[in-house]
């Protein structure tokens, strides 16, 4: 099945980037039809960009929180990787050691 989905059209900046592009569409189209003054205009277009910047700082704040996250969840994967990894070796290095002990004694040189 063929599927076109692309998981890069979800990330946080690509919303954002979604936003300001129909943010900065829907003001300038507001201002061509729009049935008021200039400084009504203004007043309204200021408005709107308050509106905007606040939404951005949110969706920004929220992306930066993500990332935050997802960076400490691969520390903790690491720092669990490493620990695994080092009782394995601290585990077999005994196991060969214990095993090299029965099999030859305490003979620095193997005599098969």
């Amino acid at each position: 099945m063929n599927n076109d989905f692309d998981s890069r059209s979800t990330s946080p900046g690509g919303f954002l980037a979604g936003l300001l592009c129909g943010a900065a569409v829907g003001a300038a189209l507001g201002v061509v039809f729009a049935p008021r003054s200039g400084a009504e205009t203004r007043q309204q277009l200021a408005e709107s960009t308050e509106r905007l910047r606040e939404t951005a700082n949110r969706t920004y704040g929220k992306a930066s929180e993500g990332v935050s996250q997802l960076v400490s969840r691969g520390r903790e994967a690491v720092d669990r990787g490493r620990d695994a990894f080092e009782r394995t070796r601290d585990k077999a290095a005994a196991t060969a050691t214990e095993t090299y002990t029965e099999t030859f004694g305490n003979s620095p040189y193997p005599t098969a």
